[in-house]
């Protein structure tokens, strides 16, 4: 027997490992990582036929799947194997995956299928394949770590990296500094304690328009109630349009019990807006009666240009026409009775030129006013003497009123003058406008800082009379911030003008398709006040459950997107033309978003980031 044949099966194995560690140190020792690759967890791939540019595959060891879920930010650093050097660090996010994937076998594989189907357990090793969008390469600029756009793509078999906190923050753009005020929205999906923030005071940033867009149940409510106090709470005027009655309770903490555990898990306590109004028009009831500071409001009806009020009435051509004729003779009536401009006042005759009748309507006119008008021409075209009935501003002045109806020469048939009186009595009716000054709105109010204005239209049945509301305080906001704008632009000593936010629910009832085209006027004049609400820090926030009712013309006004999901394919398809920097992978996913999560882009951001949206920590009505 020869010695080989005495060795035990032990001394063969120990032989043979003799004999590799020698084969292994002849051809330069143990195999170590090289020191590019040392603490990675992922690594490129060979590209595929499916490859797209701006994307890298990447394969993940089993245990480092769970800590790169998707939208992980991750830096690449491009090995070259020949040189045995880094060509340079990417930075990417993880846009797809990580999908499992069996070793050495495919995943349909029937060595896999039939243990399963036969309640055997069968798991072989496996790994984690996922797809990284490029955001970009790292340079050094100044000084700092910046990330510009890529030339290149990664070598194939680099090393991937999990990115800070910091770094995150950094490369998103999430960093707000503490002058620009920053307002937590929520934590950044698929990464723990990311906060994303939105900064309340910056220019560039919330004075370009919002458009908080979902479907019912989505987190709408949650999220508008959560900006709306911490945009208070850094000094912002905040004036919320709220249709449905939600957020009429929002000066008391939550007392929703979930809301309570899911606050205190991230940290954060119950509060209520701490220095809160609710307006309610004079005749309707309110939706929280229990609120500490309810202001009841009548309009001024001087406020609504003649271009609104046409639209705003839903009338016939014939009926405009006598609608313009009657707002003519009611200025005149004005003059002769010094009601406006009022007499030896030159600052007012000098106004009275300059008003912009597309804008405003005319100082001190009342819908009573042109209702006197309406009855006195009608009783012209009978060619009576005397008002059908009593007169409802100008009594006395009967006679001034007929001269000017025989001056103006006026047309038509008395049935569309009864037309147009039957449409403004039924304004009437509504009990809309401020019979003396002492009940008018205070928008000036509105506009101190730190202050909650809420406008409860839930007990206004009809659309135009709530689109009356909106439009005109709207307005009067506008005018006013622009007040304080000229007035702090003319010198350093006048107060810094307050940054304000306007909430408007159920914007596609006021700003629809439909509506738009029935009444240009009053988009002209939102629009107006989009663009110059701008560079005045007023800033617009549109809400809707049904963002396909909005036109394009309004979504071209938004800059900002708080998108939760969204059910309808064809909104998505609009939404994609719009807003750039969604993988697909995203806008596939918003038709599933539970409720609460949102995918947020704001200008400050270098891209949009899919958000789990903080509780609110108000109490809102009307939520189950």
């Amino acid at each position: 027997m020869t010695m080989e044949q005495k060795m035990t099966a032990n001394d063969k194995a120990a032989a043979a490992t003799v004999r590799l560690a020698a084969t292994a140190n002849e051809n330069g020792g143990i195999y170590e990582e090289p020191e590019a690759y040392r603490g990675s967890c992922a690594r490129t791939t060979f590209d595929r036929p499916s490859a797209k540019d701006g994307s890298v595959g990447i394969l993940i060891p089993e245990d480092e799947i769970a800590g790169l879920p998707r939208q992980s930010l991750v830096k690449v650093r491009s090995y070259d194997r020949r040189s045995k050097t880094v060509d340079g660090d990417y930075v990417g996010m993880v846009v797809a995956g990580p999908f499992a994937e069996p070793d050495a076998m495919d995943a349909d594989a029937p060595t896999l299928k039939l243990p399963a189907v036969h309640r055997a357990v069968l798991t072989p090793k496996f790994h984690g394949v996922g797809s990284v969008e490029i955001l970009g390469m790292e340079t050094e600029v100044g000084g700092k770590t910046v990330v510009v756009p890529a030339q290149r793509r990664p070598a194939p078999n680099s090393p991937v990296f999990l990115l800070g906190k910091d770094r995150i923050q950094q490369v998103l753009g999430l960093v707000v500094e503490r002058e620009n005020k920053p307002i937590r929205l929520g934590l950044m999906n698929g990464t723990a304690d990311i906060e994303v923030l939105v900064p309340a005071a910056q220019k560039s940033v919330l004075p370009r328009h919002v458009g908080v867009l979902g479907t019912t149940g989505g987190g709408k409510s949650t999220t508008v109630s959560g900006m709306v106090l911490r945009l208070a709470k850094e000094g912002n005027a905040v004036v919320v349009f709220d249709t449905e009655g939600e957020y009429a309770a929002m000066c008391e903490p939550t007392e929703d019990a979930v809301m309570r555990r899911l606050l205190a898990d991230r940290g954060l306590s119950t509060e209520g807006a701490g220095d809160s109004a609710l307006y309610v028009l004079d005749g309707c009831d309110p939706a929280y009666d229990d609120h500490p500071n309810k202001e009841f409001y009548k309009l001024d009806f001087a406020d609504i240009s003649i271009g609104v009020l046409t639209e705003l009435l839903d009338i016939p051509e014939a009926q405009q026409s006598r609608l313009s004729d009657a707002y003519d003779i009611c200025k005149t009536v004005m003059d002769r009775l010094e009601i406006y401009p009022a007499k030896g006042s030159r600052e007012e005759q000098q106004e009275a030129l300059e008003i912009d009748e597309l804008e405003t309507g005319w100082p001190r006119m009342t819908l009573e006013m042109l209702i006197d008008v309406v009855s006195g021409a009608i009783s012209h075209t009978q060619k009576l003497t005397e008002f059908g009935i009593a007169p409802q501003a100008f009594g006395g002045n009967e006679d001034v009123v007929f001269k000017a109806i025989k001056e103006k020469n006026i047309e038509g048939n008395k049935y569309s003058w009864l037309g147009l009186n039957k449409k403004l009595w039924k304004l009437k009716r509504a009990k809309l406008f401020a019979a003396n000054p002492r009940s008018k709105i205070n928008v000036q109010e509105m506009l101190t800082p730190g202050r909650v204005s809420i406008v409860d239209l839930h007990d206004m049945d009809a659309p135009y009379l709530r689109n009356i509301v909106i439009a005109q305080i709207l307005r009067r906001l506008q005018s006013c911030q622009e007040t304080k704008y000229a007035a702090r632009q003319s010198g350093p000593e006048a107060p810094p003008v307050t940054p304000v936010n306007i909430f408007i629910e159920e914007a596609h009832e006021f700003l629809s398709e439909r509506r738009i085209r029935q009444m240009p006027n009053l988009f002209e004049q939102v629009v107006r006040i989009a663009r110059r609400g701008r560079k005045r820090h007023l800033g617009l926030v549109f809400i809707t459950q049904l963002p396909g009712h909005l036109p394009d013309e309004v979504l071209g006004l938004i800059n900002n997107w708080i998108l939760h999901k969204i059910g309808d394919a064809n909104v998505v398809q609009r939404l994609k033309k719009i807003l750039s920097g969604v993988d697909d992978g995203t806008w596939s996913s918003l038709t599933n978003l539970p409720s609460g999560h949102a995918l947020a882009s704001f200008t400050h951001m270098t891209r949009p980031v899919t958000v789990s949206v903080d509780p609110t920590p108000c109490k809102l009505l009307m939520v189950d």
